[in-house]
């Protein structure tokens, strides 16, 4: 694997806003938002472990869900209780409607609480990520059609179209699998 400098801008800006943020109690360091499929075995648990052995915080779905609660309702706390996202980006991500919620929550954080938010983009391009082209936005749209209906629909696919290209802008890295 070959970490490469992304071409999103290398500014984090900090968002303005003229209310207060509050912000929720701290839970973990690190929440890892990410396509299992294509990521979990060939590059996530290889960072979570990394992560946990220099003694970070990190949840990630398959070891920090609290039984009992619904999951959704757990996803969120996690990740409203988390200093930092990491999102990472694959050919299959927009595949999943969890994890494009999940960005939605995650870029509502990064606004009102001022989470920082880092982008992994492995293996795609983040053109790709931020302009949802080929098979991605392919993907994207029939993740929509599959779930939602009508006006609603087109809203949502709205929704996380923007979110997509918002995170796409952020400073980030780009991981080539080059196996």
């Amino acid at each position: 694997m070959e970490f490469v400098a992304s071409s999103s801008s290398f500014s984090q800006s900090k968002p303005s806003s003229s209310f207060s943020k509050s912000k929720p109690k701290r839970l973990y360091d690190v929440f890892i938002n990410f396509r299992g499929e294509d990521t979990r075995g060939k590059f996530v648990s290889h960072l979570h472990y990394a992560l946990s052995k220099a003694g970070v915080n990190t949840f990630i779905d398959d070891e920090n869900l609290l039984k009992g609660m619904t999951l959704k309702d757990e996803l969120m706390r996690a990740i409203e209780g988390s200093q930092i996202s990491l999102v990472v980006f694959s050919k299959s991500y927009t595949e999943s409607t969890w994890c494009l919620d999940e960005l939605e929550k995650i870029l509502e954080c990064r606004k009102l609480h001022d989470q920082i938010v880092m982008p992994i983009f492995y293996d795609i391009e983040p053109s790709v990520v931020r302009h949802q082209k080929g098979a991605f936005g392919k993907a994207l749209k029939s993740a929509v059609e599959k779930t939602y209906s009508g006006e609603h629909a087109e809203q949502v696919l709205w929704r996380w179209s923007s979110a997509l290209n918002r995170a796409a802008d952020l400073s980030g890295f780009h991981v080539v699998d080059r196996r």
